[in-house]
């Protein structure tokens, strides 16, 4: 029961208005929280002292004891159940503590009315109510009831356990069937579980997902036409994702071991009780080895039918080429494979030319090879043997005969497996190899070898008959241009050689007509001097029933007469007897000439090699020598006749040792490699004379070719003895000119610095006299004092000018890439003009590779010269240029009295002016070292000038130094 509360009035407790409001307002603030409480979500309840004394429960906490607690009593009074119980324990620690003492899921046993006890869980929390003396008053409790939930949570965790079982119990059936098996959930299709009947299918563990984006990621599976699954196309996300029921549904799914399985996948959903898909199921049966045999059945029955196509479309085909490119493509697709080469043979050469290849777009990249074999190897083993080969990849490396691809292997394609079998001709003998390899499944098979053989015995026919009437055909077609060609005379007679049968050709050629050469009359066509000799030669070919053949003239309906070859035989009867007698007449006249002419030319060039100073050699393929004109022999000390006698390889003879007495092997040796190499060959070496002593020859080699095979060599050689010891006398001369120009110029600085040392006497001398008789010396002496220091400024300049000119052209700087903008920028700050004076340089001048101290100096004359010759304060200087080819053109101009033309020559000379030094000071050797500087680096300088127009000096200057490397 809930505790009561009364108000007995202010008035009655004898309190003033102002006190009675207070009390009211108190009042009603108990109230307010008595309801608060007593409304609460949770179970309160107040016990007082140490003996649980109720003070108060809310409404909660009185459907929790069933209403059974009473105001004023004791709680064991009104709930013995809780005697002992752990709600005690808690409240008698609080009480005893002071303090808060709590528990959670407290199973407390209550009696819910029915007398029996039943099971409650509460999170329960304690709070002791200090008292005022100390000590604890009251234990508040606070109790929540979470039953439900504990009930509830034992439920789930029973339930979940129960799951747990029928999972294990759905793993070992799964685990028991003997197909493979998958489980995902939905809709993510995360793989759950799979057994072992799916692991040993794709020969690795069974591998979960995270989801259907995931599944091509852990497996690899391929549609029918080889495109891959993507992760929406498998059968389990189907079913999870759509609903979709998939039913056997074929998939080439990737081994470990990188073998492929065809694995028959049924899917369906799983649906909950409102028809929600839960999950997904899939059963994967393993059909590899049905499927397999009934494509093998397949492609036999495909072969079957292919061979009889390949039959009429091989015996149809318009060409031998275009046969031979039907059988090879037949070949391939028939028996499944990527490479099909078909190769023939010529008289038993097995050094094969490949005639037809058939390649799939797994080998795209090698459809234009078609290089020959070396004539050896396993090839040839297979014609040799004319019997079929089959072999694994490994089994074909593994055999004896195997060779490799050689040379070739990194262009021939690569191959894994082979499959042979050759072509025999009607009389046995082997014609070809038809051979595949890489297999689209597999491994060649002993099926594929008959239906192969089936295939080379139909192409071997085919191409026997084709040859055979190409042949004809090719025989016709020559016999026709034969005789259009070369204007062939065909005639027959009869068994006793008279003429009895008109002939166009005849009549076409000699103009007879048929009555004049009927009989023996043709003799009358033939030159008067070959008559008798045509005569002889036909009535004794007839009487012995022989072969004819004789060369004589025949006349042409112009006149003129014709070298012909007159040949005829005789067609016998099955008796034996002559029936009749065919024959033609072949104009040679061509012939003869170019025989006539051939010799000619021989004769020229023979001319031409006997009377050559070059040493002239010809060798044969064996390297032997076959002509040695006079020079080679002069050269060597040998005839030709005493080498041809010898039979030994050239080299063996006259360059067989090396000056030092070691052998000279003939692989190493330059001449002989030109021979095989098929390429020219020049260089320098060292022959051995006949006397035994060495001399130094440059050589040329040049193989001879005849339809690109090297049949010979010819070998030019000159005898550079005096040469070389020329050039090592040059090198000796160039080597003292350089130590005497290096003197030289250790010379003219001596001799510099000891003609100007007297001249720097002369100078100070006059300066100390001058200041010794300062204020003494005037007039013409002081005049003259300085005329003096102006010749002795002069002569410095002099000598200066002297060493500039013996170093012009021989100083060598390094080169590099010089601005020539920026060259004269420089010069022209180091020049400082006068005020008034101006040089202008012209934009976009080039940069070239040369030394820039040379062309400094050029730049640095010829500007000095034009400021300090132009006579006016207000001097205008101009430097541009022009591209002009292998040069740049330079130009100085100004705007000075200008130079006459007879004086054009005499400005380059040394010491020349051409007003006198005492007017303008200078040495006149500028221009000459200009020149010398301008020449000796390849250019040219000369000038454009007038009296009263200026002067503007032009040069040429390399783009690039001929010595930068």
């Amino acid at each position: 029961m809930t505790q009561h509360f009364r108000d007995e009035g202010a008035a009655a407790r004898g309190l003033n208005p102002m006190e009675a409001q207070a009390a009211s307002d108190a009042s009603r603030s108990i109230h307010s929280i008595h309801a608060l409480f007593t409304e609460a979500p949770t179970a309160i309840a107040v016990f007082r002292g140490p003996d649980w004394v109720i003070d108060f429960t809310n409404r909660l906490a009185q459907r929790l004891f069933r209403d059974r607690t009473v105001v004023g009593r004791r709680l064991f009074q009104c709930a013995p159940e809780l005697a002992g119980s752990q709600v005690a324990e808690l409240i008698e620690r609080a009480h005893g503590s002071g303090r808060a003492a709590a528990a959670c899921e407290l199973l407390i046993l209550l009696d819910r009315g029915d007398g029996a006890l039943a099971e409650g869980y509460f999170n329960v929390t304690l709070e002791p109510i200090p008292a005022a003396g100390g000590g604890t008053e009251s234990v508040v409790l606070f109790a929540i009831e979470v039953t439900d939930q504990v009930l509830a949570r034992r439920r789930i965790e029973q339930l979940a356990e129960q799951l747990e079982h029928e999972r294990h119990k759905l793993e070992q059936i799964i685990q028991q069937m003997p197909h493979a098996v998958y489980i995902a959930e939905a809709p993510s299709g995360e793989l759950v579980m799979g057994n072992a009947q799916g692991a040993a299918q794709l020969g690795r563990p069974f591998v979960a997902s995270t989801g259907i984006a995931a599944y091509s990621a852990g497996y690899q599976g391929f549609h029918a036409d080889g495109r891959p699954y993507a992760p929406h196309e498998w059968p389990l996300a189907r079913a999870v994702a759509s609903g979709e029921l998939v039913r056997a549904e074929p998939v080439e799914m990737q081994r470990t071991d990188g073998s492929r399985a065809i694995i028959e996948y049924s899917a369906a959903p799983i649906r909950d009780a409102a028809g929600q898909i839960v999950a997904g199921v899939v059963v994967g049966v393993d059909a590899t080895e049905r499927i397999r045999a009934l494509r093998e059945e397949q492609r036999r029955s495909e072969q079957l039918r292919g061979l009889a196509e390949a039959s009429l479309a091989v015996n149809s085909a318009p060409s031998l080429d275009r046969m031979l490119a039907e059988i090879t493509e037949r070949a391939r697709s028939l028996i499944g494979a990527h490479q099909s080469v078909i190769s023939m043979t010529r008289d038993q050469n097995w050094a094969q030319a490949i005639n037809a290849v058939s390649l799939s777009d797994k080998y795209a990249a090698y459809r234009g090879y078609d290089a020959k074999t070396n004539g050896s190897g396993i090839y040839t083993l297979a014609c040799q043997q004319n019997r079929p080969l089959r072999m694994t990849q490994a089994e074909l490396e593994a055999h004896p005969a195997w060779r490799g691809f050689s040379g070739e292997a990194p262009r021939h394609p690569p191959m894994r497996g082979w499959l042979a079998a050759p072509l025999v001709a009607r009389d046995g003998s082997n014609i070809g190899l038809i051979q595949l390899s890489d297999k689209v499944e597999g491994e060649f098979t002993g099926d594929d070898e008959s239906i192969l053989m089936q295939l080379a015995q139909l192409a071997s026919v085919a191409i026997e008959n084709a040859r055979l009437r190409e042949e004809a055909l090719a025989a016709e077609k020559r016999f026709r241009s034969m005789v259009e060609a070369t204007t062939v005379v065909v005639w027959r007679t009869g068994p006793d050689g008279h003429v009895v049968e008109d002939s166009a050709s005849w009549r076409d050629f000699t103009g007879q007509r048929y009555e004049e050469w009927l009989g023996y009359g043709w003799l009358d066509a033939v030159h008067p001097d070959d008559r008798a000799h045509a005569n002889a030669a036909w009535r004794g070919a007839v009487a012995s029933r022989s072969r004819y053949e004789v060369e004589y003239r025949l006349r042409r309906r112009d006149g003129s007469w014709a070298h012909t070859v007159a040949r005829g035989v005789p067609l016998l009867a099955d008796d034996g007897s002559i029936q009749e007698w065919v024959g033609c007449n072949v104009d040679v006249s061509d012939i003869r000439r170019a025989e006539e002419a051939l010799r000619v030319q021989h004769q020229i060039v023979r001319t031409i090699a006997e009377n050559a100073t070059l040493g002239l050699f010809m060798m044969d393929a064996h390297q032997r020598c076959s002509f040695m004109n006079p020079a080679a022999e002069k050269i060597t000390g040998f005839t030709f006749d005493e080498i041809k006698a010898l039979d030994r390889p050239l080299h063996e003879i006259i360059h067989h040792r090396r000056p030092d007495g070691s052998h000279y092997p003939v692989e190493e040796c330059p001449i002989d490699r030109a021979l095989p190499r098929k390429s020219q060959e020049q260089g320098e070496d060292v022959f051995v004379h006949k006397d035994g002593s060495f001399y130094q020859v440059a050589f040329t080699a040049s193989p001879i070719l005849d339809g690109g095979a090297p049949v010979g060599t010819v070998i030019e050689v000159r005898d550079i003895t005096e040469q070389k010891r020329a050039e090592a006398e040059r090198e000796r001369l160039i080597a003292a000119l350089e130590r005497s120009n290096k003197e030289l110029d250790q010379f003219a600085y001596v001799a510099s610095h000891d003609l100007k040392a007297p001249l720097r006497g002369i100078a100070n001398l006059t300066q100390w006299i001058e200041e010794d008789l300062a204020g003494t010396v005037e007039g013409e002496s002081r005049e003259h004092m300085s005329l003096l220091r102006g010749r002795v400024r002069r002569m410095e300049a002099l000598i200066d000018g002297i060493l500039d000119y013996s170093r012009a052209g021989r100083m060598r700087h390094e080169v590099e890439t010089v601005d020539v903008g920026q060259v004269l920028a420089d010069v022209v700050e180091l020049i400082a003009p006068a005020p008034g004076a101006s040089v202008e340089v012209a934009p976009g001048l080039p940069a070239l590779r040369t030394e820039r101290i040379p062309l400094q100096q050029v730049f640095m004359n010829l500007i000095g010269n034009a400021l300090k010759h132009a006579r006016r304060a207000d001097v205008r200087v101009r430097v541009g240029h022009r591209d002009a080819g292998p040069h740049h053109e330079f130009f100085v101009e100004d705007n000075g009295p200008g130079i006459a033309p007879e004086f054009h020559d005499r400005v380059w000379g040394l010491f020349q002016t051409l007003e006198a030094r005492d007017k303008v000071e200078g040495t006149g050797i500028g221009l000459s070292v200009v020149k010398k500087i301008v020449e000796s680096r390849g250019g040219q300088i000369w000038i454009d000038s007038s009296p009263g127009q200026g002067a503007t000096f032009r040069f040429t200057w390399q783009k690039r130094d001929p010595n930068d490397r």
